[in-house]
């Protein structure tokens, strides 16, 4: 077990008046003299320099220096006395007097910061007892640090072995009572699963103060040193500690506890029934990421906590284990800890606990899978990382049956040569749609699992009784029974409820799994309508494993809740996630066989295909969607009516994709028709529906139309989902097409201006969603007076997409059309055309659903020819782009080829 800190500490040096006090030796020096000064006093000044120039009150002084004791005035009164006595001079030269108040350190004061090696803290050696508690002697120190403030001890009678932290200073006693209060938290959470030794005592009265602690066994490094080097060990072997690293470590964080100090010397390992178990250790510099918990797991206080639980040390940590992103003023999230999760995993593969990930560190795994599981837990940029330490462990776990389906894949190649090439077209497509189409999304493509679930258990028995009466005690007792005391019953929503209730799952029902599993995916789909994907991940995650562990993984529940899971990779628009959903689609399909081609999971299954294809290959999109539409409507299909009713929007929004919107508007009024009268008016997804129609709408050329309807529709919206809501956000960008098209520029930038700013809150400013609104944004600012102020917004929109998703990637092409449409407006006709030319007019067709972005790029390039006086080439340009403006129902279109023809019969002028 280590110790607290690091190798070396840090250590800052006060320089007042004529006086120095040294926080690391805990020392003051007046005139250059070691002074002998009791601690309190001490304290006291090291409170009133940590603020410094101001008034610090007689009460905060108190609360910090004689915390959970009741100690009459006059203590403080002899403390400051001392002190005064010891920096010797008038009164109130260095510390003044506030009457009534408190005090105030009043000289100048300098603050130099240095690292300094550690050394000894105690005079301890090996046979002493432990002060305090004679009945234990100290055996060995521990840990890698040379602090010797960590010490195994064993009891003299029976030898069983514990672990003593000691502290001698105020600074190293905050650090004890922070690691007590997530000790005892991550206790009353997990109960005796959690990966921690247990805490059996504590002392926060007399020094050395200490926390004494079960013996959890012995570190990585000296786990490996006992087995002759870590690379001694076998490679299966290791891979197993680091999955259950992982998983101890997700655990933690699923308290809303961050470790920060992550390292082999803070990773136990014990033979327990000759299995290991694997425990983390030291959070004496660790996160609490939520303070209301402490009160809601009933954490009393073990002698006055730290109100912050650790926040004012963001940069606390190993050097060589921490986040890029903590060398600067970062605050530590749960991505720092899961890079050094990934360094971690890295030592473990290759064998060595002193390699870094260097450039070229790939050369050293051979594997490519866990090279790329490693990448993406220690990636450089925290938003690239694994969402979850869950994750990670899933990936490692699942390993050989991840190479076993490379390898079958590999197998494959051969025959499915012509799959091959349309998976690598897809591949290099980036998922990505009009903003409009965003709500194509979890509440559109497939079944709600919980939904799907109860429509199916309706006429079966299979153990119907205990999940209701289970599922509601959850909900009753769980959910809205125990609020969280941080909030009111009125603050607290169901959604905060769910997350919170959520972690007692697999605890309250243990011995259910096949309960914990619906329960983690009802959660997983509440998740995912609120597009908090990592969070929907995760819970979809566990209730797969769950299914599994109950014997029901290829049971209808599972196939649904992995096919949902699917969809919602498919549509979220995080990076390389589509990726993911074409591989998990694969094996499902695999799978499934021809089980998936009727009744509920073959509607899923087409449902889910339908949604991938939607982004990686539209017209594979309306194959998908119109099985599943004939599927639902087959006779006992055992599709609800509702769900149903999805698949059909999900079909006329793809048609409108594929530039058929006149097909698509009869279908889509249709459906607000079926789904007014099976939903009601106002259902969520009556509003949705209606959203469908006004785009076909506008599509069509029925702008007034579409943006009178869209009014009454938007605050319904906004009343039922709120401002950001996704459903919402694509409908301000509906209404932005409308209102460029009938050459409203200013309603239309207001109108993507809250897309973007919307979507990038919701889903980053990486997403596809804000993206498209930025670039939306910038396009209709072009069109205004601000025209030079869109030029910096469609460039910063345009590098952060070729960083996102490379220079050939849809989207990037896209972006790089309305960019040059930009510079056009600004005058700067050669940087315009080195954007249009070749542009993959293919791509872009496809994805916007327009079939006549070819001519609107020649058109572009038209513009730009005879802003840059080349007339021969702007005629022969708009003659290509003519035809197709002849019939097209864009007028902003139609009127910038009037406006360019007219220019070049009259010359150019």
């Amino acid at each position: 077990m280590s110790g607290t800190h690091s190798s070396r500490r840090r250590r800052r040096l006060w320089h007042f008046a004529n006086a120095d006090f040294d926080e690391a030796s805990w020392a003051l020096r007046v005139d250059g003299h070691a002074v002998a000064l009791e601690g309190k006093p001490l304290e006291v000044l090291h409170e009133l320099l940590l603020r410094a120039g101001e008034v610090v009150t007689k009460d905060e002084i108190l609360d910090a220096v004689w915390p959970g004791l009741t100690v009459v005035e006059g203590s403080l009164a002899t403390a400051i006395s001392k002190l005064r006595k010891a920096l010797g001079g008038e009164a109130d030269a260095i510390i003044a007097t506030v009457p009534r108040v408190g005090y105030r350190l009043v000289a100048p004061v300098a603050v130099n910061s240095i690292d300094t090696p550690l050394a000894p803290r105690f005079a301890f050696a090996p046979g002493d007892s432990v002060p305090g508690r004679k009945l234990w002697q100290l055996d060995r120190p521990l840990g890698d640090t040379g602090s010797e403030d960590v010490w195994c001890a064993r009891q003299a009678k029976t030898g069983e072995a514990r672990v003593f932290k000691f502290a001698d200073a105020p600074d190293r006693l905050r650090s004890l009572k922070r690691e007590a209060a997530l000790s005892r938290l991550l206790f009353a959470g997990l109960g005796k699963s959690a990966p921690i030794p247990a805490l059996h005592e504590w002392n926060f009265d007399t020094a050395p103060f200490f926390l004494e602690y079960a013996w959890g066994g012995d570190d990585l490094l000296a786990w490996a040193e006992a087995a002759g080097g870590l690379s001694a060990i076998a490679p299966e072997q290791r891979l197993a500690v680091a999955a259950m690293i992982a998983r101890a470590l997700a655990a933690v964080h699923g308290m809303g506890v961050l470790h920060k100090d992550l390292k082999p010397a803070n990773i136990l390992i014990e033979r327990v029934d000759d299995e290991p178990v694997v425990r983390l250790v030291d959070f004496g510099s660790g996160r609490l990421l939520d303070d209301a918990v402490l009160a809601n797991y009933h954490i009393t206080d073990p002698g006055s906590l730290d109100a912050d639980l650790g926040k004012d040390e963001p940069r606390s940590g190993t050097l060589a284990y921490r986040a890029p992103e903590l060398a600067g003023e970062a605050v530590p999230t749960v991505k720092s800890d899961i890079y050094a999760l990934g360094l971690i995993v890295y030592q473990l593969v290759i064998g060595d606990f002193s390699a870094a990930l260097a450039p070229g560190w790939e050369a050293r795994v051979a594997d490519p899978l866990l090279r790329d599981d490693i990448a993406r837990a220690a990636a450089g940029v925290p938003a690239e990382r694994l969402a979850s330490a869950e994750e990670l462990a899933e990936r490692l776990d699942r390993l050989p049956q991840r190479r076993a389906e490379a390898e079958a894949e590999a197998e494959r190649s051969a025959r499915l040569a012509e799959q091959q090439r349309l998976d690598e077209q897809r591949a290099a497509r980036r998922p990505w749609v009009r903003a409009a189409f965003a709500s194509l999304t979890v509440g559109l493509l497939t079944a709600s699992a919980l939904a799907a679930y109860a429509w199916h258990q309706r006429n079966e028995a299979v153990a119907a009784r205990e999940l209701a009466e289970t599922s509601y005690a959850f909900i009753a007792e769980d959910v809205l029974g125990s609020p969280d005391p941080a909030k009111s019953s009125a603050d607290e929503t169901v959604i905060d409820a769910i997350k919170r209730a959520s972690q007692q799952i697999d605890q309250r029902f243990a011995g259910a799994p096949h309960v914990a599993a619906r329960l983690h995916l009802a959660v997983a789909r509440a998740f995912h309508q609120r597009s908090d994907f990592d969070t929907a991940r995760a819970e979809y995650t566990r209730a797969d494993a769950l299914f599994s562990n109950a014997g029901e993984a290829s049971g209808d529940d599972a196939v649904v809740g992995r096919l949902g899971r699917i969809h919602m990779e498919s549509t979220s628009g995080q990076p390389d996630r589509l990726e993911v959903a074409g591989k998990l689609l694969a094996a499902e399909r695999e799978r499934l066989g021809a089980r998936g081609e009727a009744g509920r999971v073959g509607f899923a299954l087409a449902s889910a295909e339908g949604a991938y294809g939607y982004m990686a290959d539209i017209e594979a999109a309306e194959r998908a969607f119109q099985r599943a539409v004939k599927i639902g409507e087959a006779p006992d299909s055992g599709v609800p009516p509702g769900q149903l009713l999805k698949a059909r929007s999900s079909l006329a929004l793809t048609l409108m994709r594929l530039g058929r919107a006149d097909e698509a508007e009869p279908i889509a009024r249709a459906i607000v028709r079926d789904s007014t009268r099976i939903r009601g008016a106002d259902h969520p997804d009556t509003l949705v529906t209606r959203q469908h129609w006004l785009n076909s709408l506008s599509m069509t050329g029925r702008h007034d139309e579409a943006l009178k309807a869209s009014a009454p529709l938007l605050a319904a919206m906004q009343k039922r989902f709120g401002p950001d809501h996704r459903f919402t956000l694509a409908l301000h960008s509906a209404r932005f097409e409308s209102f460029a098209a009938l050459g409203q520029y200013d309603a239309a930038a207001r109108e993507t201006e809250r897309v973007w700013r919307g979507a990038a809150a919701l889903a980053g400013p990486q997403s596809h969603q804000a993206l498209v609104g930025q670039t939306d944004y910038a396009s209709a600012l072009c069109q205004t007076a601000r025209r030079n102020q869109a030029m910096g917004i469609a460039n910063d929109a345009l590098s952060t997409t070729r960083a996102a998703f490379g220079p050939d990637y849809p989207l990037t092409h896209v972006v790089r059309y309305f960019t040059a449409e930009c510079l056009i407006a600004n005058d700067r006709f050669a940087d315009a055309q080195a954007l249009l030319r070749g542009l993959d007019r293919q791509k872009m067709a496809q994805l916007l659903g327009n079939p006549d972005i070819g001519a609107a790029i020649d058109l572009a390039l038209a513009e730009a020819a005879l802003g840059s006086g080349d007339k021969a080439e702007a005629r022969r340009l708009l003659a290509a782009a003519a035809p197709a403006f002849a019939d097209a129902k864009d007028p902003a279109a139609k009127a910038r080829a009037k406006k360019l023809e007219a220019q070049l019969a009259r010359g150019g002028g």
